[in-house]
């Protein structure tokens, strides 16, 4: 499947998200405060005021909480009713969000960005813009059968989400450090213990 830009640009909002728990973030949460989450929307492109109180963040948290534990059900499964379970978990998730930010979709252009769908107004809490934005990137990737465009990273010592937009499918490591290079340099390095060793 081939993205357009709206879906992409969600798609890596919400792996970002993801990535900003302090289980996977090197420097511990990063969203805690008001000025994280007013950050993290500017990083994204987000329309309108990008005024956050201390409840966006908590409903943030809870937000990026709740979609990590559903996705997990989704990426661990390793049978077909797993997965079928997992994607019914994703869509419940989406369903709630849409219901608790009070979502009216709408066809928006502004800035540098071209028609496309906005869930819910402008003057509507930065956590639910966030929340409504999840959640039709979401709807998206279950409608085109790509929700496993969404995984986990590879590599052994990391857990960072990431979002596959290969054509094949092939991608396997974040893009929040340098895991691809470490876990190769380890392979290669390993490789040519072996090799010393039978000489």
């Amino acid at each position: 499947m081939a993205f357009i830009y709206d879906i992409r640009a969600n798609l890596t909002m919400l792996v970002d998200l993801l990535n900003t728990s302090g289980d996977i973030a090197d420097g511990g949460d990063e969203l805690t405060t008001t000025a994280k989450l007013r950050e993290f929307a500017a990083r994204h492109d987000f329309s309108g005021p990008l005024t956050a109180t201390k409840s966006d963040v908590d409903e943030t948290l809870k937000l990026r909480q709740r979609f990590a534990a559903a996705l997990d059900s989704s990426i661990d499964a390793e049978t077909e009713d797993e997965a079928e379970a997992g994607t019914t978990a994703v869509v419940d998730e989406i369903n709630l969000t849409l219901i608790d930010s009070g979502s009216v979709p709408q066809l928006v252009k502004h800035d540098n960005w071209d028609w496309h769908l906005h869930a819910t107004g402008a003057q509507a809490s930065l956590a639910d813009r966030v929340a409504a934005d999840v959640a039709l990137v979401l709807i998206d990737l279950i409608r085109s059968g790509d929700l496993d465009r969404l995984g986990r990273c590879a590599a052994e010592d990391c857990r960072a989400y990431l979002a596959d937009f290969s054509r094949n499918r092939s991608k396997r490591f974040c893009d929040t450090g340098s895991c691809a290079t470490r876990t190769h340099v380890a392979a290669f390095r390993a490789r040519h213990s072996d090799t010393d060793s039978h000489d």
